[in-house]
C-alpha cells in the first residue's frame, strides 16, 4: 500500500482504501491534506459554507469554492442527502444476507440490478465467503418485510438462499468514511 510522503503528505483513494490500481477501482486524483480537511468538514456538514469552512482550513473562501467544485466535478463528492431522523416513524431494519447462484451470472447481474432499484434497499455489500451479499433492508413493519421478502427474494433464480437478522436497536449511523487529516 503506498504511503503518504513529502509535506503535504498526498494520499490517493487507492492508498488510502488498500486498493491497488486496476483493481475493481478507477484512479482518481490525488488529495492533498486541504481536501482531505475539507472532505472531513463536508462529510459533518454538507451545507457548510466556503466562508465557514475557511475557520478551519487556511484557504480563503473562493480557493475553497473551486476545490468543493473541483470535487463534485470529478465525483469525488457524489451527493448530498439528508440524514432524517428515525423518528419520522418506526422503521423495522432487517439485514439480509444472501447466497447468490454462480451458475446463472446474467440473471444474478439483473438481482443485483433490481434490488438497486428498491427504495427499501439502503445498502448493498458484496462480500468474500461462503455468503456473497449483505443487504440493509429498511421497512415500515413485518407485513412489509414479508411482502419485500416475497418479491424480491423468495421466488427469484438467482438466489440460493438468504437468511434475515432484524435491527434491535441502532446504536451508531454514519455514511462518513474516516479520512486520515495528517
Amino acid at each position: 500500500m503506498a504511503r503518504a510522503r513529502g509535506p503535504g503528505k498526498d494520499l490517493s483513494l487507492f492508498a488510502r482504501f488498500g486498493h491497488r490500481e486496476g483493481v475493481g477501482c478507477k484512479k482518481m486524483r490525488e488529495w492533498d491534506g486541504y481536501d482531505r480537511r475539507l472532505l472531513a468538514l463536508l462529510q459533518e456538514n454538507a451545507l457548510a459554507t466556503a466562508e465557514d469552512l475557511a475557520r478551519d482550513v487556511a484557504l480563503s473562501p473562493s480557493a475553497i469554492a473551486r476545490r468543493v467544485r473541483r470535487m463534485r466535478e470529478d465525483g469525488t463528492i457524489l451527493a448530498d442527502r439528508a440524514v432524517v431522523s428515525g423518528e419520522v416513524g418506526p422503521f423495522l431494519s432487517a439485514m439480509v444476507d444472501v447466497q447468490l447462484d454462480r451458475h446463472a451470472l446474467q440473471p444474478v447481474e439483473e438481482f443485483l440490478r433490481r434490488l438497486e432499484r428498491r427504495p427499501e434497499v439502503q445498502v448493498i455489500f458484496e462480500l468474500a465467503g461462503p455468503l456473497d451479499l449483505m443487504v440493509l433492508v429498511v421497512v415500515d413493519d413485518m407485513d412489509a418485510f414479508n411482502a419485500f421478502a416475497d418479491a424480491a427474494l423468495g421466488d427469484d433464480p438467482a438466489v440460493r438462499r438468504y437468511e434475515t437478522r432484524f435491527v434491535k436497536r441502532r446504536r451508531k449511523f454514519t455514511t462518513a468514511w474516516p479520512i486520515p487529516l495528517d
